[in-house]
Parts: C-alpha cells; sequence; structure tokens
C-alpha cells in the first residue's frame, strides 16, 4: 500500500530542519569548477555540511548556474599562498557575488579541521 501524503500548512522551507549550525569564519579560499574556471573568496557561513563562499571576481552569471549541481574542488588558501588538500563539494546554487557548496560527507570533518588549522597558524604569526 502506497504512503499517504498529508498535506502541512508548513512549507518546504520551514520543514527543513538545521543539521548542523551555521558559523561565521572568513578565510580565503579557491573553488576550481569542472569547466576549468578558477574562483577565490572568503568562507562566510560554515558547517559541517556545507560552506557559503562570497567573491568579487568578476563572473557571468549565467555561467555560475551552469555549474549548479555539478562537482567542484575548495581549497583553503594559507597566508604564504599555499593551498590546502583538495576537498570534493557540489555547487547548490548561486547568488549575487556568493556561491553555496555542500561539502563532500567523506571530507567535511577534515575541511572544517583545515579552515580552523588555518585559523591557528594565522593567529601565531
Amino acid at each position: 500500500m502506497p504512503e499517504e501524503l498529508i498535506p502541512s500548512p508548513i512549507s518546504a522551507e520551514q520543514q527543513e530542519k538545521r543539521v548542523c549550525q551555521r558559523i561565521e569564519i572568513n578565510r580565503s579560499v579557491q573553488l576550481q569548477l569542472e569547466n576549468g574556471l578558477t574562483i577565490k573568496g572568503l568562507t562566510d557561513d560554515v558547517s559541517l555540511g556545507g560552506v557559503k563562499i562570497i567573491t568579487r571576481d568578476e563572473i557571468d552569471s549565467s555561467l555560475l548556474e551552469t555549474q549548479v549541481n555539478k562537482v567542484a574542488i575548495v581549497q583553503v588558501i594559507f597566508v604564504d599562498g599555499q593551498l590546502s588538500a583538495e576537498y570534493p563539494c557540489s555547487i547548490v546554487r548561486c547568488e549575487s557575488g556568493a556561491i553555496c557548496l555542500e561539502l563532500d560527507k567523506k571530507k567535511a570533518a577534515s575541511f572544517a579541521m583545515m579552515l580552523t588549522r588555518g585559523s591557528f597558524k594565522q593567529a601565531m604569526k
């Protein structure tokens, strides 16, 4: 017997529950898109499941829209210009000057650790 859907007065957005709390942390990152385009920006909104990147790079919004749901690689940029390991992610949505990413579940904790490690490294200098 198929499951019956019960209509709800609560919108789908209200029903979505945040599993991981977001924190504000501004770290330089580089995003490599599937089409070869590289975007530099700052993390703005970070959770264990994803990250929002704010960029000042001039990017055609229609080009970014074609990248939604595609795989990309995000890396932390350290003060000395070195790049961290590569962290796979997928582009969830693109807003004006911002790109929202969902991190690969197997690498998300490692990415968060890299963000904090970089913060400690900067604070020590």
